[in-house]
């Protein structure tokens, strides 16, 4: 707004010039100036001067009401512009598994939205996989979820080590394997509860080479000739355990979750994982200040992380992906 119909609305509001003088912090002879510029432009008297202030006039009225108006969209634009810069600068599109939602990032989205509470936010709760595709086709701009096995550098993204996590294998109560240390291998006898599993189309960046495919998570679950149920939804997935002899195998810090929704964890004799988890961003995108921001925040609130099932990593650096990484994942 000009800084003349600024100075105008202070004198019309205090009645004088003195007093707006020390309000706009100006000499009150520089205001006199301005207040008589702004006249000699208008070429009208828009204050009738007396020793007990400053009266509007006709004219000074006339500007008065449309000089308000002209503040109120001055105002109104500079707020808009603020919010889209809020907007750009520190708006949410973020994919993150369901255990990390439940363990950190929930308290860190109440958080954030504290800290900025106009902007934006999209979360996508999914699988690594089609959070992979999501950040590849532009739709978030990071995801949280387990290293990629095999992952080709084409793809051009980068991974942030968070955290390493076992897994836990849940069941309905009273289901054979309850009430006794058990074998991995004795799990394959029962139905496995896949969610979220991987969809075809979503492996084209997935390099597989002998040495991976030993190794390869699925290779612990998915035994030959074992019965698979999966689903996309984790409500789905609790109820077809609950009413069957399937096995659900899922990060084991999510136990208390499962337990308030009636399954009960196995006690198994081998340690299944750990299963290394991370930030993937796009590489050319690692200085943009917004990721490096969220980036920062998703650390801070990982590193207050207590759980026996979880152990934090304290990375620093991003590293490239590679072709050939021994890592493995499967949620």
């Amino acid at each position: 707004m000009d800084k003349s119909l600024k100075q105008f609305l202070v004198v019309a509001e205090q009645k004088s010039l003195s007093m707006a003088a020390r309000k706009l912090f100006i000499s009150q002879p520089t205001l006199t100036h301005n207040i008589k510029k702004l006249e000699e432009s208008l070429q009208v008297e828009l204050f009738i001067r007396s020793p007990k202030g400053m009266a509007l006039t006709h004219y000074g009225e006339v500007l008065l009401e449309q000089a308000k108006i002209m503040q109120r969209v001055h105002d109104n634009t500079l707020n808009k512009i603020q919010s889209m810069r809020l907007q750009h600068q520190h708006g949410l599109s973020i994919g993150v598994g369901f255990t990390w939602w439940k363990l950190f990032f929930r308290t860190l989205f109440y958080d954030y939205r504290q800290r900025y509470p106009t902007v934006p936010a999209n979360i996508d709760v999914s699988n690594h996989l089609r959070s992979m595709d999501q950040l590849l086709c532009g739709d978030i701009d990071l995801f949280i979820g387990h290293k990629i096995l095999g992952l080709s550098r084409q793809t051009g993204v980068a991974f942030l080590p968070l955290l390493d996590a076992y897994d836990g294998s849940f069941v309905r109560t009273g289901h054979p394997l309850l009430g006794r240390p058990c074998y991995l291998e004795e799990q394959f006898q029962y139905p496995f509860m896949a969610v979220t599993p991987d969809e075809n189309r979503l492996t084209e960046w997935i390099i597989e080479t002998p040495e991976l495919k030993d190794v390869a998570p699925k290779q612990l679950y998915h035994a030959p000739n074992r019965q698979i149920y999966s689903s996309n939804s984790m409500t789905t997935a609790i109820d077809i355990v609950l009413e069957t002899d399937a096995i659900l195998n899922y990060p084991a810090c999510t136990y208390e979750f499962f337990q308030e929704n009636g399954l009960e964890k196995l006690d198994t004799i081998e340690t299944i994982g750990p299963f290394c988890v991370g930030i993937y961003a796009l590489s050319d995108r690692l200085s943009d200040p917004k990721i490096m921001e969220i980036t920062s925040l998703i650390q801070d609130y990982v590193s207050r992380i207590e759980h026996p099932d979880v152990i934090l990593l304290h990375a620093s650096e991003w590293t490239n992906c590679d072709d050939h990484d021994p890592e493995t994942t499967d949620h």
